[in-house]
């Protein structure tokens, strides 16, 4: 089994410009993209009817969002998840740390060094990629060491890694091979 990232966005509207945003969430859904031997998805789960945010919570091993009320979903995330908050540079809570350990689960937190964007009462979150491409690599090993597959890789996962599992077969790039198992240096005794 492959792990899951939800990417939880919020979204302006004319009748809803309040909350929180990200500034470049377009960046944010390259990074989850480019990742392998994994599915995702971007999605405003309050587009969403309560049941099918908890139902899509149930099948996530990584949900990644700003900080704000929508990361208590983390109470409803798979058996073994990885919520990764990215904190805007001015807040200094801790609640959803502290939720996910009472649901469990690990926190990884991601904090933005840069000023918020402020439209009226909403702010927008400016995230550093290369960062986010690292926590988000992190998280994902985690994710991936629940399992009994292979956890030796992150976002991007190198072919002959996942050769090693059969569980990877539908996600190996064309002509993967594993490495060799094989102790490598002479005879063993």
């Amino acid at each position: 089994k492959v792990p899951h990232v939800l990417l939880s966005v919020r979204r302006r509207t004319a009748a809803k410009a309040t909350g929180r945003v990200f500034a470049d969430e377009a960046a944010l859904e390259r990074v989850v993209k480019s990742g392998n031997a994994m599915t995702s998805e971007v999605l405003d789960l309050g587009s969403l009817p309560f049941d099918q945010q908890v139902a899509k919570m149930r099948r996530t091993n990584v949900l990644v969002g700003a900080h704000g009320a929508g990361l208590m979903h983390v109470l409803f995330l798979a058996d073994e998840a990885v919520l990764l908050e990215i904190h805007p540079s001015y807040r200094l809570d801790r609640h959803f740390r502290l939720a996910a350990r009472m649901a469990d689960k690990v926190y990884l937190p991601l904090r933005s060094t840069r000023p918020v964007q402020c439209k009226g009462t909403s702010d927008a979150i400016p995230v550093d990629e290369g960062d986010f491409r690292a926590a988000l690599d992190a998280a994902l090993r985690v994710a991936r060491s629940f399992d009994d597959g292979v956890s030796e890789c992150g976002l991007v996962c190198d072919g002959r890694v996942l050769a090693l599992d059969e569980g990877n077969k539908g996600h190996l790039p064309p002509g993967a091979t594993p490495f060799s198992t094989r102790f490598p240096c002479g005879r063993r005794r």
